[in-house]
């Protein structure tokens, strides 16, 4: 049977409630159409990246409105269009511009992680899942419009999104029950990292707890795009132990770089860091897919944003 199409039409979903009361924003997309099975993806986005109203009256982030969040979901939504999407807005954005992950890991002001065995971000994300899917199947989706025009826009929006959440199929929708395919930009990074702290810990630290097993089963391909932060160590992980527990998981690495990053002289442990991870996975057998971009341009941070764009250009692996 045909699935339903749908149009492109990224939602806004204030206060999500994830684990032990954790709260996030995110913008959700649905896919264009509606089957009985699709993947969900999960993106972690960088600093500067921010709601529209937000980034539009900043004197600096005004600079990069494109990439604010509700267009990046529309980019995501057109590179996996068959898939659900969820942007996850970081839960503190320091001086309106540092994204700072803390319902997942922890870090300092500024949103420099300081990584722990656990600090239960998987438990988090499957419990955001959960709450998402109740949000947009109940008919209590609700978001901030900043005048008429974008009111109506929303409630056309929300409507239509509920309409095909209505049209899917007996079931409901089960993003925590999906196959995840999770993606970090820039500081969004830092949270990927996290889980492979935590895919250790689940793994070798507690293996008789199967609890948080399922969701992890369900990652199918884990890309890391242009990682970076303001701190001066584990921008990549190099940890043995770590990346053997990854490469045991069969996830699917994607590696998506820009000189912005690995070739900022001011910051050579970024490209030191990404050469370890890289090559040990590698080694480890693990499936690895890793792409420079732009590399005879020169270095600006337009080109940074612009891997958003063009990761999915190259999908093969080595």
């Amino acid at each position: 049977m045909l699935g339903v199409l749908t149009p492109c039409c990224p939602v806004r979903l204030c206060g999500i409630i994830g684990y032990d009361n954790r709260i996030n924003d995110v913008v959700y997309c649905p896919p264009t159409v509606y089957e009985t099975l699709h993947s969900t993806v999960v993106f972690f986005g960088g600093d500067v990246q921010d709601f529209t109203e937000n980034m539009r009256v900043h004197r600096d982030n005004k600079n990069y409105l494109k990439w604010n969040l509700e267009d990046t979901a529309r980019i995501l939504h057109s590179h996996f269009p068959n898939c659900h999407v969820v942007i996850v807005r970081p839960s503190r954005i320091e001086f309106k511009t540092f994204s700072c992950y803390e319902n997942f890991v922890p870090g300092n002001s500024g949103g420099v992680p300081e990584h722990t065995p656990t600090h239960y971000a998987l438990h988090h994300l499957e419990k955001l899942l959960q709450s998402i899917s109740e949000k947009i199947c109940t008919n209590s989706v609700s978001v901030q419009a900043k005048d008429d025009k974008d009111k109506r826009i929303t409630e056309d929006t929300i409507t239509s999104t509920q309409e095909n959440c209505s049209q899917q199929c007996p079931q409901k929708i089960h993003l925590d029950k999906s196959n995840l395919i999770l993606i970090g930009f820039s500081k969004g990074c830092v949270v990927l990292n996290q889980f492979l702290y935590e895919f250790h810990y689940l793994k070798t630290l507690t293996p008789d707890d199967y609890t948080m097993m399922p969701i992890v089963s369900q990652i199918e391909d884990m890309y890391w795009l242009d990682g970076g932060h303001s701190g001066q160590k584990n921008t990549w992980i190099t940890s043995r132990s770590l990346l053997e527990t990854l490469t045991r998981l069969g996830i699917r690495v994607h590696i998506h770089l820009t000189p912005y990053q690995i070739n900022d002289e001011r910051r050579p442990w970024v490209r030191k860091e990404e050469k370890a991870f890289s090559d040990l996975l590698q080694q480890l057998g693990a499936s690895v897919n890793r792409v420079v971009h732009f590399e005879n341009v020169f270095p600006n941070l337009l080109m940074h944003f612009d891997v958003i764009n063009v990761f999915r250009d190259s999908t093969g692996f080595s």
